[in-house]
């Protein structure tokens, strides 16, 4: 299954969540109970391993905000957190391009029904870890054109 392949699943549902401390407090909507896997390495440094994210509907409507910041971590991109207790919480596309939001899946109130549906920016993944499923490797180019986003040129 490519890139564009993905079946399209409507079981769309709202999701509370929450950063450690309370300082933020979300529902965002979610259309399908999956989450991916982010290997790159901005994703790592601010997680201290790989991002688990899901992808949202829209933007996160907030019941709290007190403690919440955006983080401007690139050209085109956003990662918002907790000011307060530091808990990552979402990453965003920046600026004009397409509006796309995902959740760390853990910030969420219930995920049991969640499955891990792929791993992005594999071609950034270490050598010291692995995971031994079956799910699809999306590349850093891969994911880029599936986001109509054209990054900078190194």
């Amino acid at each position: 299954m490519t890139v564009t392949e993905r079946p399209i699943v409507s079981s769309e549902s709202f999701r509370a969540g929450r950063c450690l401390c309370g300082a933020v407090k979300f529902e965002v909507s979610v259309p399908e109970s999956i989450f991916s896997i982010c290997h790159c390495g901005m994703c790592r440094r601010w997680c201290g391993g790989p991002f688990q994210g899901v992808e949202c509907k829209g933007e996160p409507r907030f019941t709290e905000d007190t403690g919440m910041t955006w983080y401007r971590s690139s050209d085109w991109a956003e990662r918002g957190f907790c000011n307060r207790c530091g808990t990552n919480l979402f990453w965003r596309c920046a600026g004009e391009g397409p509006a796309f939001v995902a959740a760390t899946v853990d910030s969420l109130e219930q995920t049991d029904d969640f499955s891990l549906d792929r791993h992005i920016y594999i071609d950034e993944k270490p050598a010291r870890y692995d995971f031994k499923d079956d799910r699809p490797r999306i590349t850093e180019a891969e994911l880029m054109k599936e986001l109509g986003v054209t990054p900078p040129e190194s």
